[in-house]
């Protein structure tokens, strides 16, 4: 009994930390939906999924470095798969262009929609992006915008599924291990450091 009993309260536990990291709160009428590159499997999914439900009308994908280009030819590009899964709902998104030649971090998806916002004004996005890294999307945005002027744009965010792990799974996984541990370790460094935000600002 005792066994069960702490094995139900560590499931309980541990789904309810998950949990901290999640932003799940989009509305409808949006300006546009950003899917921010990374998983490319399902994020495109929930964003069709929105675009059915008419939470907007316009969709946008951020652009990725690649990060092989010896084998560039062979392996699939992060939107061009995405292009594909969007392509089965007869959708498309457009891309966001890179001032990088390709977002790395975060922190980069929000300097380049930051320059794309000063010639396509929107006052209410929604991000599309992974459970476990909502919140900390959700800050990096707003810390990005903000230093760029966007003080008054709503950011709301929709939380994709992932095909490895999920909130009452992701201890049993090695990927959702990594995820959810390291996630803290990085939302702490885009709140102390700001090294990115002071270069975005300074490059403008």
């Amino acid at each position: 009994m005792l066994a069960i009993f702490t094995t139900i309260f560590s499931t309980t536990l541990l789904t309810s930390y998950a949990k901290l990291f999640r932003i799940d709160n989009a509305t409808k009428n949006a300006d546009c939906i950003l899917i921010l590159s990374g998983n490319a499997r399902t994020r495109p999914d929930k964003a069709a999924e929105l675009i059915q439900k008419n939470f907007s009308t316009k969709l946008y994908y951020t652009d990725q470095k690649r990060l092989n280009h010896k084998h560039k030819e062979i392996i699939p590009y992060p939107f061009e798969i995405a292009s594909q899964i969007l392509a089965t709902y007869n959708l498309s998104a457009d891309i966001i262009p890179s001032i990088k030649g390709g977002a790395t971090s975060t922190f980069d998806e929000a300097y380049d929609f930051a320059v794309f916002l000063k010639t396509h004004p929107m006052r209410h996005i929604i991000l599309v992006t992974d459970a476990f890294h909502t919140a900390r999307a959700h800050y990096a945005f707003s810390k990005i915008l903000k230093a760029q002027g966007f003080k008054d744009i709503q950011i709301q965010m929709a939380a994709a599924s992932n095909d490895d792990f999920n909130e009452s799974s992701w201890w049993r996984s090695e990927k959702g291990i990594s995820a959810y541990i390291l996630e803290p370790v990085k939302y702490l460094f885009y709140i102390f450091n700001t090294s990115n935000s002071t270069l975005v600002k300074e490059s403008v």
